[in-house]
């Protein structure tokens, strides 16, 4: 993604845009052949989205269960572990251990025994 268009959403981002720079990375995300949502997972860690980007961000994630992508899937289970949906983070990140994402078992672990 080393583009204008991501040089652009980084700087709409530095800039505190955060709905432009929301749907600049789903711009470049949606569609790509190797998606992993991080940019805006990580917009949603730091609580620069509302609500209606939220459920557009989780609505194209399970999009990506679906695909078996396997680092979507795992940013999707470290963003709701964030958020404490703990049964939901659990069964993602599983799903990421199992489609060989090796980080997946240290953030499975952090989020087990957080409990």
């Amino acid at each position: 993604m080393q583009n204008s268009d991501f040089y652009q959403a980084e700087q709409y981002l530095k800039l505190g845009l955060y709905p432009q720079a929301f749907e600049a990375f789903m711009a470049l995300e949606v569609g790509s052949v190797e998606c992993t949502f991080l940019k805006p997972c990580m917009m949603a860690m730091d609580g620069q989205l509302n609500q209606s980007q939220l459920d557009t961000l989780f609505h194209e994630l399970e999009r990506e269960i679906k695909n078996s992508n396997p680092q979507a899937v795992y940013n999707y289970g470290v963003v709701k572990s964030h958020f404490g949906d703990v049964p939901k983070a659990t069964v993602l990140l599983q799903l990421a251990m199992d489609l060989g994402v090796a980080e997946a078992r240290n953030a499975l672990t952090r989020l087990l025994m957080k409990g």
